[in-house]
């Protein structure tokens, strides 16, 4: 009876039972087990009796049922909900050193994954307005949400980045190099991510954030015909190129999925803060409405694209529910650190050869002021995310 009413407060769902009556120091455990930490020994960090008997702050969020319960019979189907989105990365001039730029041709359009995703967070924002929603972007151009720019972090760069083993200049040079390339993505992506949880927080409040992405594949990379023959090699699943790579070739595979917090490994659960951070989402509830947005953004993705659900080999993310197979749980600074309940949305493989052509079209629309195509992937990205909205807020 506890599990099934367990899983009942989860997603949110009507199912009867004695709630008031279950032991939340089990429920806690139960959830760091399942979701927060499963495959970690959380027990010795984590004490779930301190938490139950813990006074929660009160969450500056609404829950769907609430949202719903105070909206009037006559009223737009997502009035009284405030929902925040956010996206993802920043594009423009700092596309290529947050490595989310890339292009396969001279002649293309640079996909800028910062910049595609703005728009989608545009047209959004637009759609759940006339349906009666507060909506508020976390950034409103290809700029920084966080103040500090790369010179702020040079003392700290400095800490991280090794010193050089040699006085000679080129030595100097690329200790310079390295020092600025770090500087800048303290303050482009980690920074910046920090930055947003605290406008989120402090300023926005919204009932919740979605974080919007598009995901990229492992680069294969072929190396050119007058180069020693050699086996490919992989880089990191981010979507940028280098000259250092060789050609770049497109992947075949194309998923989608959808993230929220939990999966904490061994390691970060040592970290004080993100202890402090963990306490703060098991205690205020914030896991279960964002389960059941997440659920619901998940599932309208799967019906919009046709995409099948990714997979992820290690344990650095968990699959929470095998009925829901694009809905995953992983322990990325944003959803920790954002008190509400925060989606973040990884649909497509932007280097990947469907996805790639879809992209180039699109581009190629705008830049031409034609008219854009029925199946323009933007547009489809939107319409998938209001649907989503939709199915968590609008009906109860």
């Amino acid at each position: 009876m506890l599990l099934r009413c367990f899983f009942a407060w989860l997603v949110g769902g009507a199912v009867a039972c004695a709630l008031p009556q279950a032991d939340p120091a089990e429920m806690y455990a139960h959830a760091m087990a399942t979701r927060y930490a499963p495959y970690a020994d959380w027990q010795p960090v984590v004490d779930v009796d301190a938490l139950a008997v813990q006074a929660a702050e009160s969450a500056y969020w609404q829950t769907p049922a609430a949202i719903a319960a105070a909206r009037e019979a006559t009223a737009l189907p997502l009035a009284g909900l405030h929902l925040a989105l956010d996206p993802g990365h920043v594009g423009g001039k700092w596309a290529e050193a947050e490595w989310r730029q890339f292009r396969i041709a001279a002649n293309d359009f640079y996909v800028r994954e910062g910049e595609l995703v703005l728009e989608v967070a545009q047209r959004v924002r637009a759609h759940l307005v006339e349906l009666g929603a507060e909506v508020t972007l976390l950034r409103e151009a290809n700029v920084r949400v966080n103040p500090k720019g790369p010179v702020d972090y040079l003392q700290l760069a400095a800490q991280q980045v090794p010193a050089p083993k040699e006085a000679s200049l080129a030595e100097l040079i690329n200790y310079g190099v390295a020092l600025r390339a770090r500087a800048v993505r303290l303050s482009i992506v980690v920074g910046d991510l920090a930055a947003r949880a605290r406008l989120v927080n402090e300023t926005i409040q919204p009932d919740a954030l979605i974080s919007l992405h598009i995901n990229a594949a492992r680069w294969p990379v072929v190396v050119a015909a007058d180069e020693p023959a050699k086996k490919d090699t992989i880089e990191p699943a981010t979507c940028h190129e280098s000259s250092s790579m060789g050609t770049l070739r497109l992947v075949a595979s194309n998923h989608v999925h959808a993230l929220i917090f939990g999966c904490m490994s061994q390691r970060e659960l040592q970290s004080v803060r993100q202890q402090a951070q963990l306490a703060v989402k098991l205690s205020n509830g914030s896991g279960t409405a964002e389960w059941r947005l997440g659920a619901a953004l998940a599932e309208a993705f799967a019906l919009g694209t046709g995409l099948p659900a990714s997979t992820y080999g290690g344990t650095n993310a968990i699959l929470l529910d095998a009925q829901s197979p694009y809905l995953f749980a992983r322990n990325l600074m944003l959803l920790r650190s954002v008190e509400c309940p925060t989606v973040l949305l990884e649909p497509y493989v932007a280097n990947s050869v469907a996805v790639y052509s879809r992209i180039q079209a699109a581009l190629a629309n705008r830049a031409t002021g034609a008219a854009l195509a029925a199946d323009d992937i933007l547009l489809e990205y939107t319409d998938a995310v209001v649907a989503g909205v939709l199915a968590c807020y609008a009906a109860e």
